[in-house]
């Protein structure tokens, strides 16, 4: 049985402590939280930056033999959206202690290595080492040049930004590549100061862990850092859309079409039905049992992939699809219709059914790795309390279809965009 210890330090760190035998590796997860806004280019550099080197392994050789010396263990840090927020996460996975030798602690070493990255990163002087920073910002800009030609990461970051552009969630890309483009190390240096003052701090912490070394530990390093004061975290839920917005770009060397849907659920919160949505979405939209893959895609051929996905943070629901150019308002007609299907209840018992098995199987599933009970309690670390995957399985189950059409009925379609490419034959 696991055995789940939630604390928080004296300076507003959290600690999740999830301590069981049941892996034969520990993991261990930081995740930094702070409000979008402008200093988001500067935190996309600074999550590969304090990933490579730091005061005490200035190289990346260095710095990479440090993490193998922990028993092979396997480091890597992200960043991406939580809301209206900005979510960096930096996560090792080592052999658990009881595998050691000669009674050694790698846990605690990986600790030790974790909070050393974040306190001690490569700079001097008010700034980050020149060549390190500029490395990191040559990086980051050929990072966003390859999701720029991923096109279906592409078709979503620019339907979130047209559909929320009058909110932060809705990161104007260009504007991101070109603050990147123009950063300093000492600018670096600021944005780092400021992010470890202002940052919410979740640490989740998954194996056969000693829950007193771990909060000693993430104690010491709270009272490291100077002047933290934590930002409020917010999200703003639109709950309704007053009409349709349309958006269409064009794009060579193309030969599918990206057609990407954004949705208003009505939500006013993560927890406003929660439950019943994620149902209400999966029907719609999830699986092979869905309405959007049995009959857009299967039945009538009109689009390669098409499927929906509820963020939770912001209530809204994303359809991307991809198509054929001439396609397109074939396709757009049909995921209405599959819409209105939910609104009237005309979806099957089998299709509702099949949803919640699949989704409370998936739930039950969570504790199956390491890395996977981190995931699951890091997403409700700011929750009234803690659920296990079991708990909202059986909520899932509760979920009625007259919950399922009211959700439905509430969801509108906010924004509607389109990517081709340029020349059809191409």
């Amino acid at each position: 049985m696991s055995k789940i210890k939630y604390s928080e330090t004296a300076d507003g760190i959290r600690l999740l402590c999830v301590n069981t035998e049941k892996f034969k590796t520990n993991y261990i997860n930081i995740d930094l939280f702070t409000p979008l806004g402008e200093d988001l280019p500067a935190q996309y550099v600074l999550t590969s930056l304090l990933s490579h080197i730091s005061g005490n392994y200035p190289t990346v050789k260095s710095f990479n033999s440090k993490i193998e010396s922990l028993y092979g263990a396997s480091f890597d840090s992200s960043i991406g959206n939580y809301g209206d927020n900005m979510r960096m996460s930096f996560f090792l996975e080592l052999p658990d202690d009881r595998f050691a030798l000669y009674g050694e602690k790698p846990s605690e070493e990986a600790v030790d290595f974790l909070t050393d990255v974040l306190l001690n990163p490569l700079c001097s002087d008010g700034k980050f080492r020149e060549e390190a920073a500029e490395r990191e910002i040559r990086f980051a800009l050929e990072d966003l040049e390859a999701k720029k030609n991923d096109k279906r990461a592409y078709a979503l970051s620019r339907l979130k930004q047209l559909m929320c552009e009058n909110e932060k969630y809705g990161v104007d890309s260009e504007w991101l590549e070109n603050e990147v483009r123009s950063l300093t190390p000492e600018r670096l240096f600021a944005a780092y100061k400021k992010l470890l003052s202002e940052a919410q701090i979740v640490v989740t912490a998954c194996g056969s862990l000693n829950e007193a070394m771990l909060y000693e530990k993430f104690t010491a390093f709270a009272n490291k850092i100077e002047n933290r004061n934590p930002a409020e975290l917010t999200s703003e839920f639109v709950t309704g859309a007053d009409e349709i917005r349309y958006f269409s770009e064009s794009m060579k060397m193309m030969n599918q079409s990206k057609l990407v849907i954004g949705l208003r659920s009505g939500m006013e919160n993560e927890s406003d039905d929660y439950f019943a949505y994620r149902i209400m979405t999966d029907v719609f939209g999830g699986g092979p049992y869905s309405r959007l893959f049995a009959n857009v895609r299967e039945k009538l051929g009109l689009c390669y992939y098409c499927g929906a996905r509820l963020i939770k943070q912001k209530g809204i629901i994303f359809i991307q699809s991809g198509i054929e150019n001439e396609n397109y308002q074939k396709a757009l007609d049909e995921i209405t219709e599959q819409l209105n299907v939910m609104k009237n209840g005309e979806f099957t018992d089998e299709e509702l059914e099949a949803s919640k098995r699949a989704l409370a199987d998936a739930y039950c599933g969570v504790e199956d790795s390491p890395s996977g009970v981190c995931s699951f309690f890091a997403s409700q670390c700011f929750a009234k309390s803690l659920v296990n995957g079991e708990e909202e399985a059986k909520a899932l189950l509760k979920v009625t279809r007259e919950d399922v059409i009211k959700c439905a009925q509430k969801t509108v379609i906010d924004s509607v965009y389109l990517l081709s490419g340029e020349d059809s034959n191409e």
